[in-house]
């Protein structure tokens, strides 16, 4: 994991208790491998208000590459997982867990 991916990763702790985080995509220059933009889900409690939270976290990210940010609360994300064509179904499937509270 780069260091810009554990800073963005660090921010969001710091501006919310997520139960997981999920890296997703990463975007590399072909040239060189470095690091061009990169897509993060970040999966929170019930009580969150993804909406206004997704905007907190694009705040909070002190990263110098885009950072695509997916927000589900636990619910949504156990619901939409159910479905193998949904886009979070896609993300499970195809990410890797950076950040697991449970673990």
């Amino acid at each position: 994991m780069t260091q810009a991916i554990e800073q963005a990763v660090c921010d969001i702790l710091g501006a919310c208790q997520p139960v997981k985080i999920i890296l997703y995509a990463e975007k590399r220059t072909m040239a060189t491998d470095k690091l061009k933009a990169f897509s993060l889900c970040v999966i929170v409690p019930e009580s969150a208000n993804c909406r206004t939270l997704r905007t907190h976290l694009h705040l909070a990210i002190t990263v110098s590459v885009p950072v695509s940010l997916s927000v589900y609360t636990t619910e949504e994300w156990a619901e939409l997982c159910t479905d193998s064509t949904s886009y979070a179904a896609w993300i499970a499937r195809k990410g890797k867990v950076i950040y697991d509270q449970t673990a």
